[in-house]
């Protein structure tokens, strides 16, 4: 995320660092990058050694977050490019703070790729040819059947708890026939999928979940969603472009995108909320995936 959570200090997790992975730490600052999660860097003496994470509540229980880093853990023993979060003192690699969970991984020196490319696309590749872990759980859809219904009843009242509620509740209520379309073909898609298909999936292994070392090694990092899941849920965007998919499994995944993010930022910008950096990029996701949605239940290709 854009801004420093509201309820968790730098103090809060320079401690929770010192206690469970690096005793030596100095400092922690906070690192506006991705969104979804909150960032710091990890100084010690010499430096920074750490990347500190902390992922909130809203795909995960304790159980899932540890599933998930665990067999990044496992997959980094065989795959050079996997960033895995880094085992704290218990064997764990998560601790509870507030109300989600802090994890670490070692601090790279480098930069963000520019595009995704050859080297990405045999790095997925290679991720969707390995054995799955035994602590790999199986992705499921983020989407219910009663979406729809629940939105709807969210746009009944007001949206006045902040400065995008009102333009946001409008769009959504235009578009409710469209989610509702939408809904219909996800669905449909994915009573067609046969698990004994399904491979090792990062969920979102674009450039923004890609690192180059300042050593040269490509790195794929983030890895709370890695799931077994059917290959075309890591192939959309710029990936596709580089590894070919189902078309139909492709609208699945894109649909599945489209539907959750319109979901999970209504819900946020219906209540309480600031004009900020965070607060900007969910109203202008809600408009984006609006119209994904529907042309995607218009035909149109998967983006």
């Amino acid at each position: 995320m854009f801004e420093p959570p509201a309820t968790v200090s730098d103090d809060r997790v320079l401690d929770a660092v010192r206690s469970h992975w690096a005793p030596a730490a100095l400092s922690v600052a906070h690192v506006a990058v991705g969104f979804g999660g909150w960032h710091w860097r990890v100084d010690a003496a010499d430096g920074p050694v750490l990347f500190a994470t902390l992922d909130p509540p809203r795909w995960h229980t304790a159980d899932s977050l540890e599933a998930a880093y665990a067999s990044a853990g496992r997959l980094a023993d065989d795959l050079p490019f996997v960033l895995a979060p880094l085992p704290r003192d218990n064997g764990g690699r998560c601790v509870p703070l507030d109300d989600g969970w802090l994890s670490v991984t070692p601090w790279v020196a480098g930069s963000r790729p520019e595009r995704f490319g050859a080297e990405a696309a045999r790095a997925v590749s290679a991720l969707h040819a390995a054995p799955a872990p035994a602590t790999l759980r199986t992705w499921a859809p983020a989407v219910g059947d009663g979406l729809v219904e629940e939105v709807r009843g969210w746009t009944d009242v007001p949206w006045d708890g902040g400065p995008f509620g009102a333009a946001t509740r409008t769009a959504v209520r235009d578009r409710l026939g469209d989610l509702a379309a939408g809904l219909r073909v996800h669905r449909g898609l994915v009573r067609r999928l046969d698990p004994d298909t399904y491979v090792v999936t990062h969920g979102e292994p674009g450039v923004h979940n890609q690192w180059r070392g300042a050593d040269g090694r490509l790195l794929l990092i983030d890895w709370e969603s890695v799931r077994s899941a059917p290959a075309e849920r890591d192939l959309l965007g710029e990936v596709g472009e580089h590894v070919e998919g189902d078309p139909d499994l492709l609208r699945l995944f894109r649909l599945e995108w489209a539907l959750d993010e319109v979901r999970s930022y209504s819900d946020w910008l219906r209540g309480p909320h600031a004009d900020d950096a965070d607060t900007r990029v969910a109203a202008r996701a809600v408009l984006g995936e609006l119209d994904v949605v529907s042309r995607l239940v218009g035909g149109g290709a998967p983006g």
